[in-house]
């Protein structure tokens, strides 16, 4: 059975794409290893503190209950 991704991994992979973000260089901004964060963005590894600096290096709330207002917001920024 495939696991699905958190409301938080959706919005974490989005922001990285849209923003155009190398999940190596974030890493080593945030001094983590670059597996260790993909396993954060994946959902494989929950971490509080380690999801809580990839969202204010993503700029992004770190709750898992506002994924419908980020994506509306981004249809705003968008023009969609």
């Amino acid at each position: 059975m495939v696991k699905k991704l958190s409301p938080w991994c959706k919005k974490a992979k989005i922001s990285v794409i849209l923003k155009d973000i190398n999940i190596t260089t974030m890493a080593n901004e945030l001094g983590y290893q670059r597996p260790y964060v993909s396993s954060v963005l994946n959902g494989g590894v929950v971490c509080s503190p380690a999801r809580k600096k990839i969202s204010d290096y993503l700029n992004i709330s770190d709750s898992e209950d506002d994924l419908k207002d980020y994506i509306q917001s981004l249809a705003l920024e968008f023009g969609e």
